[in-house]
């Protein structure tokens, strides 16, 4: 699979709440980078087990959500995502956000993922 095929199928993966989809595509010394954001004030740094973590609390929180890739640039093994994030609470309220996502693979997998979230 191509890097795009990777990113695109981790995305699919993160939005249909399937933790093992994710899990087999995370690289074992993967690094999420969440920066500061009106949700996360202090932001986050997680690895695969808080990945995990942080699905399991957005799939008890969330009734659905999807990333609508607005552009993806692929540079090897590097991948910047711009991204229009809807979020529906299992209340029925949704949200939204725009996203930006610098993801680089490692075998073939995710290996390094910075994270930019901007909610209005």
């Amino acid at each position: 699979m191509s890097t795009r095929d990777i990113v695109t199928a981790y995305l699919r993966a993160v939005e249909s709440h399937d933790l093992d989809a994710v899990a087999r595509l995370l690289h074992d010394d993967v690094e999420l980078v969440e920066h500061p954001n009106k949700i996360s004030p202090n932001g986050h740094r997680l690895d695969k087990a808080g990945i995990r973590a942080a699905g399991e609390r957005g799939a008890a929180l969330l009734a659905s959500e999807r990333y609508e890739v607005r552009s993806m640039i692929v540079d090897g093994e590097r991948c910047a995502v711009l991204s229009v994030w809807t979020g529906t609470l299992k209340g029925g309220r949704a949200m939204t956000g725009q996203i930006c996502s610098i993801i680089e693979l490692r075998d073939g997998r995710v290996w390094r993922q910075e994270q930019y979230d901007c909610f209005p």
